[in-house]
């Protein structure tokens, strides 16, 4: 997988996000053959599997991402955040597989993600996402072309900005497609800045080390969001026992 990196959406006031993060990669993907870069501003992780690109002052995260894509040389790239962290055992061999069949499908995007975007299954494993349709982009463990996903990418918004407005913009292109089931084992760590409890209590579980200087989200909020996924889930699931 030499033409391949997994890249990591962060910048430097996430650094207490960094060893936890990196703890659960040696843990459940340590066998990952391809590079994984650090999306840093001036800082360098001092790190056994990750690598700090330092892409200087940003203007919103998707300059950050512009940067950071600009600075490595491979084609594709699988993108995720600092605040997904992995509480299994992580497939190398399955994954590389789906890598391989979207670059030779010339996929121009493949999430290894259920989505809920509207479009037909191709088989059991892959779905193909309609060519208007909400989460089209979806940057949750978005495998890329980089050139698509530079094409895509306003060095003026922010990742909530991209995925809507850069979900309008990629109608023009063809090609975008997501697994009908999870295939990496996560938790979403971060909730608007701090710790969602029931990820952190988990990842605690687990044996990682979590820094307590940052806060974590009440109650009310957390059941909040715990109905919201509830929610996306059983929409997902209807979507793709549908179509």
């Amino acid at each position: 997988m030499n033409n391949v990196a997994l890249i990591i959406s962060t910048y430097d006031d996430s650094e207490d996000l960094w060893m936890p993060l990196e703890q659960t990669y040696l843990e459940y993907w340590k066998d990952i053959r391809f590079p994984i870069f650090l999306t840093t501003n001036q800082k360098v992780f001092n790190s056994q599997l990750f690598n700090s690109l330092t892409i200087g002052n940003e203007l919103s995260w998707s300059d950050n991402l512009i940067k950071s894509l600009d600075k490595i040389k491979q084609e594709y790239v699988l993108l995720t955040f600092d605040d997904l962290f992995l509480t299994a055992k992580v497939d190398n061999q399955f994954i590389e597989k789906l890598m391989q069949q979207a670059i030779q499908g010339e996929f121009n995007y493949l999430q290894f993600y259920r989505s809920i975007s509207k479009g037909r299954k191709l088989d059991n494993l892959i779905f193909k996402k309609s060519n208007i349709t909400r989460y089209k982009n979806s940057a949750v463990w978005s495998f890329w072309k980089k050139d698509i996903l530079l094409e895509l990418l306003n060095k003026e918004e922010n990742a909530w900005e991209f995925e809507r407005n850069g979900n309008i913009r990629s109608y023009e292109y063809k090609d975008f497609y997501s697994t009908r089931r999870n295939v990496i084992p996560f938790v979403n760590g971060i909730i608007k800045g701090v710790w969602n409890p029931l990820a952190k209590n988990k990842l605690k579980r687990l044996g990682f080390s979590i820094s307590e200087a940052r806060s974590t989200l009440g109650f009310f909020h957390t059941f909040r969001y715990k109905m919201r996924d509830l929610q996306f889930d059983f929409l997902t699931y209807m979507i793709h026992k549908i179509y």
